[in-house]
Parts: structure tokens; sequence; C-alpha cells
């Protein structure tokens, strides 16, 4: 089966965009063609495992909240073993939009946090935190999992030293 040229920016997947094709894969080398760059991401179909060794992907993941909510979104593959929060950066995708966990050194605002417990239906942080998440497609190595406290900010580019916003 092949897979149709699509091209998306990551940020604008939706629900029905992981359900149809699980794997993406950035789309670096076409960052030169009109309205692609560095968020653009083409649907892949691998052959067996997906080997996150040999490109740069993001995959389909499930998000269980603390109290029990299952969602469906996107993560980024391990690059060189590296499983930390920076590199993989779960998010959830719902009709109305994708919330985002991994803020990098951009602060989130009150409104940004407001939004995405609007969209996820919930009230307070421990109806959402901590959560766990896991990748949904078949890698080389097996699932990646971890888990997220809360809204993660990069304090420190250097020594990688974070603070949970929530």
């Amino acid at each position: 089966m092949s897979v149709p040229r699509i091209r998306k920016q990551v940020y604008e997947l939706t629900p029905e965009d992981l359900q149809r094709c699980p794997i993406w894969e950035y789309a670096l080398d076409e960052e030169g063609e009109e309205g692609q760059d560095e968020a653009t991401v083409r649907p892949v179909e691998p052959n067996g495992l997906l080997d996150p060794e040999h490109g740069s992907y993001i995959v389909r993941a499930i998000l269980n909240l603390a109290d029990g909510t299952r969602f469906t979104g996107y993560m980024n593959t391990p690059f060189q073993g590296d499983i930390g929060l920076g590199t993989l950066q779960p998010v959830i995708v719902v009709p109305t939009g994708q919330i985002v966990f991994w803020w990098g050194m951009i602060q989130p605002s009150a409104t940004d946090i407001a939004e995405s417990f609007k969209r996820l239906d919930k009230a307070s942080p421990r109806q959402i935190f901590p959560l766990k998440f896991t990748s949904d497609v078949g890698m080389v190595g097996g699932p990646v999992e971890g888990e997220i406290s809360g809204f993660i900010l990069l304090e420190d580019f250097t020594t990688g030293k974070t603070r949970v916003v929530t």
C-alpha cells in the first residue's frame, strides 16, 4: 500500500491523522520547498518494526491521565537512546487542538494552561498529573514509556534543569 503525498505541520495533526497513519517522519529533506519547514511531517508506512535510528519520527502514543482518562496523541521517537521528556515531548491530540506538556524555554501563560485544562475537560492538576504515556507502534527496542508530572519548562539549556508548572 502506498502512502499518499501528504505534508502537514506537526502542530496541525488531528486525531484522524493519527488514526489513519500512526507514524510520521519529519520532512527535513524538503525544508526548502514552499510552505515547509522543520515542523513539516509526512506519513510513513514502515516495513516491520520502526527503527528510530533511521530518521526523525513522531509516533502515535497513548496518554493516561491520573484520573484514568485515556487520550491518543503523539511523541517523538528516542534520539541516540535519549528518552528524556525534552526529546520525546508527548502531546495529546483532541478534536479542538493539541495539549503540549514540554514548553522548552517558553513559560506557559495562565491562559495556555487554562486552555489545556479546558481541552482535556479537567478542573484540577490532580486529575491530569502524573500522566503516563507509551508509544503505540511497533518499534525496535520495544515501546517507549514515561511519566509527566506537570507542564515542563526548561530553565537552563546548559544543565538541562527543568521546572514543573501547573
